[in-house]
């Protein structure tokens, strides 16, 4: 199947009342973004460049390379123009933009971490990003795991583009110096545990397993178990009011990191450390790491250049039941009141990004995976993830999940003062300056404060 341009509508029928019924998402009802999501102000907003849309984003190294082609080629397809701005982090895309959104001189698009949804929307002053596409797009070709995120009440909100959830990657070749199966990976912690035993038994690596000290990860934990984070269904059904820590999964997990750290069995690479975490791993420190789906591309070149076969895995659980990750990863929000003179373009733009063609050149350039039905059935025709299984993990992960409140990400107001309550106070565990119970009740109790 292949898109018409960037600047010609759709000609299929659109189905939108299938995303109408799908589901609440993004703060639907709670009294932050009642009445004012999507409402616009009627003041037009200047443009920071009246020549050329701008996308401000978070997008570094090889990602940054490939969303500057994708942009040159959507100015070639459409003579339209767009500047592709590097903010260097999504915490200063978030910055600038909340600025921008204040000051009213403002970017056409801005890449904001789906962490911080909830802060975006209660500003009042971006609009969806349905009212901006064509009548007849296929807004439900959007895969539905995707979009329950980032709509609100069924209307689309912000354009989900580079998405992911985290996975498992190992190294096949340490595995089997070690006498485990090289194509049987660990599908628990407990036995994430077992395996890093005997790894660093067999002298293979320094230790089993490492990762980014990042919320995003504990957030995983949770779905996989199919347990919620935050009351008020993680925030989707209402203002939250607590960290939800007394239960299995909870008590579970930071003790199995607590025993991880205590027996030298996990690197801490530090809170935030995803390049460190990732180097721990490629230079063969721990046999395992759980990272984005993002890092595909990047791990099968590294372990390459370091001499080693790698592979990857669902995530891990804390027991044995198996629910779904959270997704992870951006999307691009679009100020209200923009000119009338450039609706089309923003229009034209988002399309553009979200066509199968752009979304098959993203997943396969990056490891995000496609946001759109349509790029997943070309790809399988294709036979991309027949011969590229380790593409494939992330969609099966997403794809087989079911959909439930603890699936959805937490969509929360003080987003960041809550991961970095989780992401210190997790240190403070596994470093053993307090116990389990205690450090958990500590947890609770300032992410309460927060709220109130």
């Amino acid at each position: 199947m292949q898109e018409n341009s960037a600047a010609e509508r759709w000609t299929q029928p659109s189905r939108r009342s299938v995303l109408k019924m799908s589901g609440v998402g993004l703060a639907a009802g709670t009294s932050g973004i009642a009445g004012c999501v999507g409402t616009l102000g009627g003041n037009s907003v200047d443009p920071v460049n009246e020549d050329s849309l701008t996308l401000w984003h978070a997008m570094g190294g090889g990602l940054g390379e490939t969303l500057n082609k994708i942009g040159d080629e959507f100015e070639s397809e459409t003579g339209i123009s767009i500047e592709m701005e590097f903010q260097d982090s999504y915490e200063n895309v978030l910055t600038n933009f909340l600025g921008a959104l204040d000051s009213g001189k403002v970017p056409d698009f801005a890449q904001i971490d789906s962490l911080f949804a909830q802060q975006v929307l209660d500003t009042g002053s971006v609009e969806p990003v349905e009212n901006f596409l064509g009548s007849e797009f296929p807004i439900d070709d959007y895969l539905p795991n995707v979009t329950e995120f980032f709509a609100v009440d069924g209307t689309l909100q912000s354009l989900p583009f580079n998405n992911s959830n985290a996975i498992m990657y190992y190294n096949q070749s340490a595995f089997e110096a070690a006498g485990l199966d090289p194509d049987d990976p660990p599908a628990t912690v407990e036995e994430v545990y077992n395996a890093s035993q005997a790894l660093v038994d067999a002298g293979v690596v320094d230790a089993g397993i490492t990762w980014p000290n990042h919320v995003w990860f504990v957030e995983h934990w949770y779905s996989t178990a199919g347990q919620l984070m935050f009351d008020a269904k993680n925030g989707h059904d209402g203002e939250p009011t607590t960290l939800l820590t007394d239960n299995a999964t909870a008590e579970g997990l930071y003790e199995w990191w607590r025993r991880m750290a205590d027996e030298d069995l996990f690197i801490n690479p530090g809170i935030e450390a995803w390049g460190e975490a990732t180097s721990a791993f490629l230079n063969e420190n721990a046999a395992m790491l759980l990272t984005s789906t993002a890092f595909v591309a990047g791990a099968r070149s590294g372990a390459e250049d370091n001499g080693f076969a790698v592979d990857n895995a669902f995530y891990p659980t804390v027991g044995e039941d198996r629910v779904g990750p959270v997704i992870g990863g951006a999307s691009f929000f679009v100020p209200a009141d923009l000119p009338d003179d450039r609706r089309e373009d923003v229009g034209a733009f988002l399309e553009y990004m979200s066509s199968p063609a752009v979304q098959k050149q993203w997943h396969k350039g990056t490891g995000y995976y496609p946001i759109r039905q349509a790029a997943v059935d070309e790809l399988e025709s294709e036979g991309w993830f027949e011969e590229n299984p380790m593409f494939r993990t992330a969609m099966d992960q997403l794809t087989t999940a079911e959909s439930s409140p603890a699936t959805k990400r937490m969509l929360v107001g003080p987003a960041r003062q809550c991961q970095q309550i989780v992401q210190n106070t997790s240190v403070d565990i596994f470093n053993g300056t307090v116990g389990v119970e205690e450090g958990l009740g500590e947890m609770k109790a300032d992410v309460e404060s927060q709220f109130e």
